[in-house]
C-alpha cells in the first residue's frame, strides 16, 4: 500500500482509534455486519483505515466520500489495542498514500492468510466497534 520505499510503520499507541468506513450494503440493522472488518481479495490481507492521530471521524468521511468518491453509511473505530487483543492478535500500521490521492492518515490492519482466523477477527472487531458506535456523522446510522 505504501507508494515510495518507507516502510510502513507499527502502530503502538494502544489507545489509537482506527477508522473504518462501512459501505451501505454492509449495514444489519444499523450496525456493521463483520465485512466491514474483513479485508476483500483485491486488498491483500491489509484491512485500509484511518489514523485517530492525523484525522478525525468526519475528516476521514469525507475523504473516502468526496476525495475517493466512495460509499460510506459512516464512520465506525476499533482501536490498536482491540486489534492487537487475543484470540487472534493483529498489527496494524501508518501507511500514508499518494494515490489515488494523498493520504497521510493512511493504515491498515494485517490479517493473516487464514479464513477462520480472518472471520473470527472480524465478529470480534464489528463487536468493538459497534459498542463503541458510529463516529460520523452523528445521530443513528441510516438502516
Amino acid at each position: 500500500m505504501t507508494d515510495d520505499q518507507d516502510e510502513p510503520e507499527r502502530l503502538t499507541d494502544k489507545a489509537e482509534l482506527l477508522f473504518r468506513q462501512v459501505h451501505p450494503n454492509w449495514l444489519k440493522d444499523g450496525q456493521p455486519s463483520s465485512q466491514a472488518f474483513k479485508p476483500t481479495p483485491k486488498d491483500d490481507g491489509k484491512l485500509s483505515a484511518a489514523r485517530g492521530a492525523k484525522t478525525n471521524p468526519e475528516e476521514a468521511f469525507v475523504h473516502h466520500t468526496d476525495t475517493l468518491g466512495l460509499q460510506s453509511a459512516g464512520t465506525w473505530a476499533v482501536n490498536v489495542e482491540e486489534v492487537e487483543a487475543t484470540p487472534v492478535p493483529l498489527e496494524a500500521y501508518g501507511d500514508p498514500v499518494t494515490e489515488p490521492a494523498p493520504d497521510p492518515a493512511h493504515a491498515f490492519i494485517e490479517y493473516p492468510d487464514d479464513r477462520k482466523l480472518v472471520e473470527a477477527k472480524a465478529k470480534i472487531l464489528r463487536a468493538k466497534a459497534g459498542a463503541r458506535g458510529r463516529l460520523h456523522p452523528n445521530g443513528q446510522p441510516p438502516t
